[in-house]
């Protein structure tokens, strides 16, 4: 049986346990920096807990938190502590049958996944949010609610698409880059950069 500890007991968390399917497994409680169960999901403590909860029987996590950076850190401290990454496909989600989805990713309710889609590890697509045929999203990723992104669209390891964005086909988003709320993305983003409007333009200091 796949016993999952969920990190993160915020905001995400509770979308994520919403979205819960049983095919990633038992929620057997929550970790976070505060106590406070989530949607009945038990606190088990914080993080520091993590070694002691798979020593207990977890076998599994689910890192349950929105910020890039801090998931991946977090899915590299629970995979040292012995847990491995389960993956949650919401019930309403449609994933194309040939679509591929990383260890620790989620895709939450509404959201749609094409053909040939790749999604890689720990990322999040959000609520309806579209990922069209031959599209490739990197690690720890971020596709906000409502993001529509056309075919053959890649973005890289750790970049963020603000909510209700669009993006063209065959646009390159760079690793870490930032697309803001509501742009229209028409060309390639630089990696680490920031664009916003319509159409997006990149925002210099």
């Amino acid at each position: 049986m796949t016993r999952v500890v969920i990190v993160g007991n915020g905001g995400h968390a509770r979308a994520c346990l919403d979205a819960w399917n049983p095919t990633a497994g038992h929620p057997l409680g929550c970790v976070g920096p505060e106590a406070g169960d989530v949607l009945g999901v038990p606190y088990l403590g914080d993080d520091a807990d993590l070694e002691l909860l798979a020593r207990q029987g977890a076998t599994h996590a689910f890192v349950a938190l929105g910020a890039n950076r801090v998931r991946r850190t977090l899915t590299a401290r629970c995979l040292d502590a012995g847990l491995a990454m389960t993956t949650v496909l919401a019930p309403t989600a449609q994933v194309g049958a040939t679509a591929r989805v990383g260890a620790g990713t989620i895709v939450l309710h509404k959201a749609v996944l094409g053909a040939n889609v790749v999604v890689g590890a720990g990322s999040i697509v959000n609520t309806a949010a579209s990922v069209d045929h031959d599209c490739h999203v990197g690690d720890f990723v971020h596709i906000a609610p409502g993001v529509h992104l056309a075919g053959t669209v890649h973005v890289g390891d750790g970049a963020m698409i603000g909510i209700g964005a669009s993006v063209v086909p065959g646009v390159s988003i760079g690793a870490g880059a930032v697309v803001g709320a509501g742009a229209v993305v028409l060309k390639d983003v630089p990696a680490g950069s920031t664009v916003v409007g319509v159409p997006a333009q990149e925002l210099r200091s």
